[in-house]
Formats: structure tokens, sequence, C-alpha cells
């Protein structure tokens, strides 16, 4: 039988995190003889479920997830689907409908997530030397040498789907991500020529950053790995094609001021441009760019998606060069 899923919840349960959150279902599951547990991969707190006895389901751990949530004597446990049989039913509480169906197949199509498509998105870009001043022992900036891409370029700090995040995410890999074992997430599937890029321009990949930036943010954008990170790359290449790298590149150990910035960026990319950009700084340091702008899509420009924002976190700043 076909899961659809309605939509995505964030809410406690007993004996649950509430930073944690999963697919919300509706239905029952009738068991056949099996265990269910606290954790999914810890298979704390086994209970032995009752062969032929319904229980009522919570949610999912992800869109099409291999564990369904079930109440057991007044918990919430974990349960393999393969252990019985799930009996989903619609938002009205009935069978799921032809109409809730074919509105799920709608937003596929377009290559969204169940949640639908974000209307906007903001690319972050970091200063890498910036950065790595205040983060002297992530292994990226450990690692970081003067000669090196990252020295003197902008770096791919992600693309984010703007007011959603983890789309379809298992309740324990945002559990890993949001504690920051970014190793522990599952090993991303890439071509050979995006994981090429993606080792230059995003020196963060030593840290598995590419893997928490697909686990919070690529999984709400709906398209896959490479089209994903592909899109992201080729905006981030404009900018280090653009005025803006040069000027940072030509100023490394001077001070710039906004006002140089921004009219760097509207030379790049338009008169106007500079309201989507956000300047952001650590102290007197600039770390980061983060530009607004509209879904993109597959070979559009970056002066063709821009879209007024907030204004910056500082006026001057230090473009800090490799090395502490």
């Amino acid at each position: 039988m076909r899961l659809i899923v309605a939509f995505l919840l964030s809410f406690l349960l007993p004996g649950q995190n509430p930073a944690f959150a999963f697919y919300q279902v509706k239905g029952d599951f009738t068991v056949n003889n099996c265990e269910a547990y606290t954790s999914i991969r810890k298979k704390n707190d086994p209970v032995t479920l009752e062969p032929g006895k319904i229980y009522q389901v919570l949610g999912l751990n992800k869109a099409s997830g291999d564990y369904i949530n079930i109440k057991v004597n007044g918990q919430s446990k974990w349960v393999n689907k393969n252990c019985g049989q799930f009996n989903p039913m619609g938002e009205s509480g009935g069978e799921i409908s032809k109409s809730e169906e074919t509105n799920q197949e709608a937003i596929a199509s377009k290559g969204c997530p169940p949640e639908g498509c974000a209307d906007k998105y903001v690319l972050a870009i970091t200063w890498q030397p910036g950065f790595c001043q205040t983060k002297q022992g992530k292994p990226e900036c450990i690692s970081q040498t003067a000669e090196r891409f990252d020295a003197t370029n902008f770096t791919l700090h992600g693309l984010w789907p703007d007011g959603i995040s983890y789309c379809g995410v298992s309740y324990e890999d945002k559990n890993d991500d949001q504690q920051k074992e970014w190793d522990d997430l599952p090993a991303l599937s890439l071509g050979k020529e995006t994981t090429s890029e993606l080792a230059t321009v995003m020196p963060g990949v030593e840290s598995y950053l590419h893997r928490h930036e697909w686990i919070k943010h690529g999984t709400c954008d709906g398209r896959n790995k490479d089209t994903y990170f592909d899109i992201s790359i080729d905006l981030l290449n404009e900018v280090n094609d653009s005025e803006v790298q040069k000027l940072f590149a030509e100023n490394i150990g001077q001070r710039l001021n906004l006002a140089q910035i921004e009219t760097a960026f509207e030379n790049s990319f338009g008169e106007g441009a500079a309201e989507s950009l956000v300047v952001k700084c650590k102290g007197e340091l600039v770390v980061e760019l983060r530009i607004k702008m509209r879904r993109p899509l597959p070979g559009e420009k970056l002066a063709d998606v821009l879209l007024p924002t907030g204004g910056s976190s500082c006026q001057t700043m230090i473009v800090d060069e490799a090395g502490f």
C-alpha cells in the first residue's frame, strides 16, 4: 500500500527530545510478532508487542520510512513496518483519497519535497580565512594554506530554502545533525565531477559540511543531490568571477567598508543588486556573504534571481588572510 504523507509536523512526544521531528501520519498498525524500541538506532527499552493487536500510529521516521512510531502503553515506540500491516488514513480520517494522491503527485512533478517548494532561498558563501580565524580547530582550517583556493576565493557554505528544513529526514539523522555529529550522517552519492568540485569550493567537506547541508537544507530543495550542489556551485562561481572577489583578493589584510562591497556587487550583477546582499562579520573580520534570491533553476544567472533582503551586520571590516 502506498504511503502518502500529508504534512511535516514537529512536536513533543513522551520521552522524546523536543528538538526531534518526524512525519505525522494517521492510521493503525496490526502487529505480527516483533519488538518495538525507544530508539531506532540503539534498539533500547524493547517491548514485546502482542501479535494481532492493533496499535495507534503516530508517525514515520521519514517520508517513505522503514519504521513506524506507535503508541504502546502510553509511550511512543518505533517498530519496523515489516513487523505488521500499516493501514494509513487520509487527512479527513478515512482512506487516502484520490485528490490527496493527485496533490502529492503534482508537488513531486515540480521537483518539490512533500512540503512544497520554498519561494525564497539564501546563498551563503564564506570568506574562509575570516571564518577560520574564529574556528581554528576545524580540519579545513588547520589544513588551509595561502596557496589554496579558499585563501583568495569565496567558498560554499550552502543554498538554503527559506522557511523549511529537514524534509523527509529520519528521526535519528536529524538528531545527529543537530548534535553536529556530521560524520554519522549518511554518505552522499554524488557524481565524480560534483565531488571533485566540492572538494575545492567547499573546504568544509573535511568536517562533513556537505552532509549537514544536504540533510538540513538540500532535502527541502526537492531535486537530486547533484543538481542541488551543481546549482550552488554555479552561483558561487559567478561571485568568484566578479568584481566582488577581485575587491576582496586585492585587499587581503586591509579594511573594506560596506559601500565598496555593495558597489562591486552592483557593478557585477546590476543596479539595485546590493539590496539582495547581507555581509556578516565576527568582530572586525568579514566571514560571510548571504545573498537572497528566488528558487534558482539550473543554468539561471545570479542577476536574474535576486530578491531584496535585510541589512548587513557590519559597516567596516577586515579581509583576513590565510593563517592564524
